[in-house]
């Protein structure tokens, strides 16, 4: 029995309301892909609060696309390909409201920054971020093409295009 305050300073009863039951496959899913969703988030984001709000998102969106039955062909990389478009969209986001936030700082050299894979990774443009944190999470070049809808045989060729950069970045 929950209890609460009323505008007259007295408690009145509340009735019990019970949770509603969660469905067993999306529990299911949820407890098998919530961990690498999470990673990957992180991953592209650098924030582990982002990262749990983004992947919130993703299993919100998920729920209502099987409770409206819309049809998903291949569960895992829909998460996937949801998780990387919601971190774009959030780290948009984020960024504007830094700018917004943040004042120009000119008395900071790019010298003064350890030159780092993560820093380097940073200044990557968004496909190559997004082919670098499913290529860091041991997906294939095929599952790397299925989930961004990119061209198989483009996908190693991009990666090591992508790593030349990091190398030059960090060196």
């Amino acid at each position: 029995m929950y209890r609460s305050l009323s505008q007259d300073g007295s408690f009145k009863r509340l009735v019990n309301v019970k949770a509603p039951k969660m469905d067993p496959e999306f529990e299911k899913t949820y407890r098998s892909y919530y961990p690498k969703l999470f990673r990957i988030a992180t991953k592209m984001l650098q924030d582990s609060e982002g990262a749990k709000d983004v992947v919130q998102d993703v299993f919100t969106a998920y729920y209502f696309a099987m409770n409206n039955e819309k049809v998903i062909r291949d569960t895992k990389n829909w998460l996937v390909r949801s998780t990387i478009n919601k971190g774009i969209d959030y780290k948009r986001k984020t960024a504007r409201t830094v700018m917004m936030e943040k004042p120009l700082e000119t008395n900071e050299s790019p010298q003064d920054e350890a030159p780092d894979i993560l820093n380097a990774i940073a200044h990557l443009n968004e496909k190559e971020q997004t082919l670098v944190v499913l290529y860091s999470e041991g997906y294939s070049y095929k599952e790397i093409a299925e989930m961004t809808g990119r061209n198989l045989s483009s996908i190693g060729k991009t990666l090591s295009r992508i790593m030349d950069k990091i190398k030059k970045h960090v060196l």
